[in-house]
């Protein structure tokens, strides 16, 4: 464990082992039925809600029915809240159905929904406890998932330490993943930082892919080095070529620059094909610019030189189309 990976484990734990003397929050929550409680937001919180158009950035918010199905209910673009609004369901005391929506977001249900008084830490305490079940947070287990956004959400240094804990401790490698996840997405730079530490220091190099996923997902300012770094010095090839293709994804100006640097120089031909790859993933003006330069440099070899052709033949970008044009032309000629 290095020294970034040490300061931050060692302060959420001294954080968690201060919130944890007064133990697990009792929310008054009924056996049956819906419940509902408000908390704070973490700081530019998403405000998911349901919506008549998504077409139509214009079009209202309409009611999200809380007994159907959890899909089709997301954030618009630069909309931000900061609380938001907790909806369990229980049946015979178990927790089985979970949904966090901004708290201005009309709800709907079958059955009236009981309001539950408490704070948002004590909130975050509940939600440890129940993401602290044997279960992995997979897409299978909606709940368990639905906890760690839900966690992710509440504002405040007790679920920040929770969720870091998972992220670089957790022994099961899909509660690192996820923890992994929403710290990079909610969590802002103290979420990056951790993710970061997960990039450089999880022994399971599918953790490693997650975190470089991740952080190419978040708005950190410290995404493109660290891709750049990881794709540079992570010891797996395959991690490796997972770095160039997520920072091509980011769009960073730097981002051919690198990728055709670890063309030349990787030892690895399967990383090196990666790279390829991943110059088309560029936005597509500039796509079709780095692998025109690959295809038409007679330094690298004739292999990488037509993967670049086939990856600007997948393309529909004009310049991708005149260049192809042009190398057919060329080639009935002769």
């Amino acid at each position: 464990m290095n020294a970034l990976t040490t300061r931050i484990v060692s302060s959420w734990l001294a954080a968690l082992a201060f919130g944890s003397q007064t133990g697990a929050a009792d929310l008054a929550l009924p056996r049956d039925g819906w419940s509902s409680w408000r908390v704070d937001a973490v700081e530019g919180a998403p405000a998911w809600c349901c919506w008549n158009n998504w077409d139509n950035r214009a079009a209202p918010q309409k009611p999200c029915q809380l007994d159907g199905e959890s899909h089709g209910y997301g954030s618009r673009d630069g909309l931000h809240t900061d609380a938001v609004r907790v909806y369990a369901r229980f049946e015979g005391g178990k927790l089985n159905r979970l949904r966090v929506l901004a708290a201005n977001c009309p709800v709907e249900s079958t059955t009236p929904i009981a309001e539950i008084t408490t704070t948002t830490d004590d909130s975050a305490r509940w939600f440890i406890a129940q993401t602290a079940s044997g279960k992995d947070p997979v897409s299978k287990d909606e709940v368990g998932e639905e906890a760690l956004i839900a966690l992710a959400l509440h504002r405040g240094e007790r679920a920040q330490a929770a969720l870091t804990t998972m992220a670089l401790s957790d022994a099961r490698t899909e509660k690192r993943k996820r923890a992994v996840f929403w710290l990079s997405m909610l969590r802002g730079a103290a979420g990056a930082d951790t993710t970061s530490s997960v990039m450089f220091n999880d022994k399971d190099r599918e953790v490693r892919k997650h975190g470089a996923f991740a952080i190419s997902q978040s708005k950190s300012s410290r995404a493109a080095p660290d891709l750049i770094r990881l794709g540079n010095t992570d010891k797996d090839g395959d991690v490796r070529g997972e770095a160039w293709f997520w920072l091509a994804q980011t769009g960073a100006p730097n981002s051919e620059e690198a990728i055709v640097a670890a063309l030349r120089k990787d030892g690895d031909a399967q990383v090196r094909e990666k790279a390829i790859h991943a110059l088309a993933q560029l936005p597509e003006e500039r796509a079709t610019r780095a692998l025109i330069k690959v295809a038409e440099d007679r330094t690298l070899s004739s292999e990488q030189r037509k993967r670049a052709v086939f990856w600007l033949a997948q393309s529909e970008e004009a310049g991708a189309l005149a260049y192809l044009e042009k190398v057919l032309a060329v080639s009935v000629a002769k």
